[in-house]
């Protein structure tokens, strides 16, 4: 490498706009062949900047303005007699919260009434996420799983959410006439749950809310016919009996 192009690597400043809302990562365009030795970072609020390296994640840059240095950076396969620090890739990452992301399961769920037995129940709610530590995000989430964007991991999230309602309503018994008063704690649960899987991930829901728990169309009107029919075998009983 000649001594103008070094110079210049070394002077220049790596950095991204802001990332959009909903955007998750970004591969720095600047960075095309590896880092060099005195090349200089810039890492905005609520981004990280992770370093990665045949397939490893090396290092990662929270919030500020850094200088690249072998010395600072762990060791790589390093040539001394180059300025290239090694050949690596760079991502920035969001690390603003996602709010009000949506979740629906798919089937009607099932729970017990004490008095009614098996009920069919609609569910709808949303969540907040958010990246709280980067590397081990980018290590479990990213090179582990492989979700690289919102979509992908918001798909993952829902799932999970909804195995863990399907779980929590059909092992225990719930009054359908209480099911209003039990959304904040149905939601509390959940949250709880799904925290304990993403332990190690990085990542964590900040706040579940239910919007939506009430009986399924369906079940409610054979409910209803369930209780016109014993209200009618209870007057026709008192008629007789009369």
């Amino acid at each position: 490498m000649n001594f103008m192009k070094r110079n210049w690597l070394k002077s220049r400043w790596i950095g991204t706009p802001p990332l959009k809302a909903g955007e998750l990562l970004r591969p720095s365009k600047q960075v095309k062949q590896g880092l060099v030795m005195g090349m200089r970072l810039a890492v905005l609020e609520e981004q990280a900047a992770a370093v990665m390296a045949d397939g490893h994640l090396v290092a990662v840059f929270l919030p500020g303005a850094y200088q690249l240095e072998q010395d600072k950076m762990p060791p790589l396969k390093v040539d001394a007699k180059c300025d290239w620090l090694y050949p690596a890739q760079l991502y920035f990452l969001n690390l603003a919260a996602e709010t009000n992301k949506p979740w629906l399961p798919q089937e009607p769920l099932l729970t017990r009434d004490p008095e009614r037995g098996l009920v069919q129940l609609t569910l709808c709610g949303n969540y907040d996420a958010q990246v709280e530590n980067a590397a081990m995000f980018m290590q479990s989430m990213v090179l582990e799983h492989s979700f690289f964007d919102w979509p992908a991991l918001h798909g993952h999230l829902t799932d999970r959410l909804n195995g863990l309602a399907v779980s929590l309503l059909a092992h225990n018994k719930i009054a359908i006439a209480r099911l209003d008063k039990m959304k904040e704690k149905i939601a509390l649960t959940l949250q709880q749950e799904i925290n304990y899987e993403l332990r190690g991930s990085g990542l964590t829901i900040r706040a579940l809310r239910i919007q939506t728990l009430e009986v399924h169309p369906l079940m409610q009107h054979l409910l209803q016919e369930q209780q016109d029919y014993l209200s009618f075998n209870q007057a026709m009983r008192h008629s007789i009996m009369g």
